[in-house]
């Protein structure tokens, strides 16, 4: 039992539980949640060694007026960065040899699996800082380079804020003096009614699909993805988030620039509750945007790297750059993708 279609989602879940590896992306009911949203059809494999699982590969499947698309994770409206297959806890403590012969296994069941599918276009987004891609780069896989900030929640939350950029901690005194206050929410109103002015912009890269997605992951891990909105001394909304809290603290989809002090100041409260909380990172996704840049590098964070692998046909080619060229233009895709309600 080489490989296998897993559906038990609670042997599925432990795992990702268990491994350093795993995200709640990649979490059982999100990837179900996933699929009904996006169409596409999830493919969740588990790589055997003998009878142990020595990797999860959730992929999804669709097909383009004839041509088979695998992506993991789908594109565009799930707003999950990255997804690509997570491998077993033992994997991180074992010897170089041992590790490279599970990646070969890993590489080599796929591979057959893929040739079964035969995609014209694929893409896969590892999980940050996972960098040996060699199985993927012999397989002449093509490879691209994405970007994300990681703030180190180890040192003292004195060594955190003096580290922050100076003219950021002067902002920070002085709008601390405002009134501003952070609550957590428990629906999404006022946090979805925030974010869809940023998502009704039909040039941005990421359109967010439809309310009822987040109001489900809500109700799925009411443990682990949290909303939290920030109101001024009048009680009006200066700011939402959603977070992931599993394992690292996920600062995931935010709001426009209400009000840009207000957003750092929220994102400076967040970081001092994650840090109370005990995790040991934050990340504040993405780090592809120089405009967007610029106001994340203000809390002094660390650059981490994720890896796109991806492989197309000569209509896998086509495909990309109809979408480059023509579907991706705004006032196409203000009406081809149904993603505001």
């Amino acid at each position: 039992m080489p490989v296998e279609l897993l559906q038990n989602g609670s042997v599925w879940d432990a795992f990702i539980d268990e491994s350093p590896y795993g995200l709640l992306f990649h979490k059982w009911d999100h990837l179900k949640i996933l699929e009904g949203y996006t169409g596409y059809t999830l493919l969740p494999y588990a790589i055997y060694k003998g009878n142990e699982i020595i990797c999860l590969f959730p992929i999804f499947l669709k097909r383009f007026h004839g041509l088979n698309a695998v992506f993991s994770p789908p594109p565009m409206q799930g707003v999950v960065p990255y997804m690509g297959f997570v491998m077993s806890r033992e994997f991180g403590m074992l010897k170089q040899s041992r590790k490279e012969l599970y990646l070969k296994i890993v590489a080599d069941e796929i591979r057959n699996e893929l040739r079964e599918i035969s995609p014209g276009y694929l893409s896969l987004n590892l999980v940050p800082n996972f960098l040996d891609i060699r199985q993927f780069i012999w397989d002449r896989y093509d490879t691209r380079i994405h970007y994300s900030y990681l703030l180190n929640l180890e040192p003292s939350i004195d060594d955190i804020w003096n580290g922050l950029n100076s003219k950021l901690r002067m902002k920070l005194r002085k709008i601390e003096k405002e009134g501003f206050s952070l609550r957590e929410e428990e629906g999404i109103t006022n946090f979805y009614a925030a974010v869809s002015e940023r998502f009704a912009d039909p040039a941005i890269d990421i359109p967010m699909i439809r309310r009822h997605y987040f109001e489900d992951l809500l109700r799925a891990y009411p443990g682990f993805v949290h909303v939290y909105c920030l109101y001024g001394s009048s009680g009006e909304l200066a700011g939402a988030v959603a977070t992931q809290e599993y394992k690292r603290f996920l600062y995931w989809v935010g709001s426009p620039k209400m009000d840009a002090a207000a957003n750092e100041y929220l994102q400076w409260l967040l970081i001092r509750k994650a840090k109370s909380d005990g995790y040991r990172e934050f990340e504040n996704i993405g780090a592809n945007n120089p405009n967007l840049n610029r106001f994340k590098t203000q809390f002094n964070p660390s650059l981490s790297t994720y890896v796109e692998v991806y492989r197309r046909d000569q209509r896998g080619k086509m495909a990309e750059w109809m979408y480059r060229n023509i579907l991706n233009r705004g006032w196409l895709k203000r009406r081809v993708v149904p993603y505001l309600e």
